[in-house]
């Protein structure tokens, strides 16, 4: 005789199935958001030299970089309704086929017509990433466990930004980008069978629970979804505080931080890699911690208020640190990280903000905004270094005096305030308490 399935409050405090099971059903996925990482932060290391052999303009670099965002953001929609409809299985071995194919054309391509293509494709698989592997933590870990595990993800996708910068560094010395680009397309397709392999279908009591959520018509498709997400208020506000806060990443550390530090810190650019991936150590520490922190006070409104005022603190003081005073930088960066890292307790809370059936949807749109940011957050920044260029110059940053870095950089704690004053209008989210999550579910489940 099978087993009944688990109970609303079964689901919030206590694995459904075993905690291997859940263990194992994260693994690969977290291990795809880790390969996308890589291939996120790649034009960090490779921007100079692709700007010297093709002769072009920072803008131009920037903007065809920003490509991986223009497909990332918009995908994630689309992610989030598909996960809804057919869980996680199928939609991330695709991806994953995706961003290899991706990372092949990048690596062919001579023109920055073929470079944006590439990125495209590798955005395009990528938007898949960091939220089937959370979404698949939603069915296989019990709730209290979310957050925490929300922030293990991001862990991993941090390992592979700092992965990536050290060992393309050194692999670039020794092997062209190209031949190292193709090595990521390999290991897209590895990672493609292995997520076919690996990642369970999403079982019967969990679509009986979306069932649920969703009243007497079953689950209503992807319109009342999206409509559901987007005429949420409070998914909006956290949809923009998350684009804000990410900025640092998708701006200084994935693209213009190797050439501001060079510029205005007279940083090695040998060296800048390592200073660059102090920020994605905080990150990397922050997540899990904070989502920690979170699950265990039942609180998320408070970190987002905290960590958006730290923000704007630790981006104005970048700017103001003056060259040699390296332990200042570093302890910077680091703090710069664990801010940026309070986005693992907004995709929590944007789920909690929705009922059920439609959390894929909720958590994808805020990763929309993320990305959309990001994406023109580089090309802004590309430029305002292209206008600041001295006469000329041709192009080239190398002709910008650190003050004129500095003067583009200034979006950072402009946006950090922003997103400041946006949290303020954030309401904490009652489904963070455990009691109150099983009280819930058990009326939808009833009714």
């Amino acid at each position: 005789m099978s087993a009944p399935p688990p109970t609303a409050s079964h689901l919030h405090e206590h694995y459904p199935e075993g905690r291997a099971r859940a263990w194992i059903a994260w693994s690969i996925p977290g291990l795809f958001f880790l390969y996308e990482f890589m291939i996120r932060v790649l034009p960090a290391v490779i921007e100079g030299p692709l700007q010297q052999q093709l002769g072009v303009t920072a803008g131009d670099i920037g903007l065809s970089m920003s490509f991986y965002y223009y497909a990332y953001g918009p995908m994630q929609i689309a992610v989030g309704v598909l996960l809804d409809k057919l869980g996680a299985r199928g939609p991330l071995s695709i991806a994953a086929l995706v961003c290899a194919i991706g990372a092949l054309t990048f690596a062919a391509g001579s023109s920055l017509f073929g470079l944006g293509a590439g990125r495209f494709l590798m955005g395009f698989g990528s938007a898949f990433a960091y939220v089937g592997t959370v979404y698949v933590a939603t069915i296989w870990f019990p709730g209290r466990r979310v957050a925490m595990i929300s922030g293990l993800t991001v862990t991993l996708g941090m390992l592979g930004a700092i992965t990536a910068e050290s060992m393309l560094e050194f692999l670039l010395e020794r092997q062209s980008w190209q031949s190292i680009v193709y090595g990521f397309a390999a290991a897209g397709v590895v990672l493609a069978i292995l997520l076919v392999i690996m990642v369970p279908n999403r079982p019967q009591w969990f679509k009986e629970h979306m069932h649920a959520s969703a009243g007497r018509d079953g689950h209503p498709g992807a319109r009342a979804c999206l409509k559901q997400v987007l005429c949420n208020r409070q998914t909006l506000l956290l949809g923009l505080i998350t684009g804000l806060v990410y900025l640092p990443v998708g701006t200084f550390a994935a693209l213009w931080g190797f050439r501001y530090l060079n510029t205005v810190l007279h940083i090695e650019q040998a060296q800048s890699g390592l200073y660059v991936s102090i920020i994605f150590m905080g990150l990397a520490g922050g997540g899990p911690l904070l989502g920690w922190l979170s699950d265990w006070s039942g609180r998320r409104r408070l970190f987002l208020i905290t960590g958006t005022l730290v923000g704007i603190v630790s981006t104005s003081t970048l700017l103001l640190i003056p060259p040699g005073h390296d332990v200042l930088l570093m302890i910077n960066l680091a703090v710069i990280g664990l801010v940026v890292s309070i986005l693992v307790i907004a995709f929590p809370m944007a789920m909690e903000q929705n009922p059920c059936f439609a959390r894929g949807t909720a958590l994808t749109f805020v990763n929309l905004t993320q990305m959309v940011f990001a994406g023109i957050g580089q090309w802004v920044v590309g430029m305002l270094l292209d206008n600041a260029t001295t006469a000329g110059s041709q192009g080239h940053t190398g002709e910008l005096s650190p003050g004129q870095f500095k003067e583009a950089f200034l979006l950072l704690p402009v946006c950090m305030l922003a997103a400041f004053l946006l949290s303020l209008l954030v309401r904490e989210t009652k489904a963070v308490h455990g009691p109150e999550v099983a009280e819930s579910a058990e009326k939808a489940l009833a009714s």
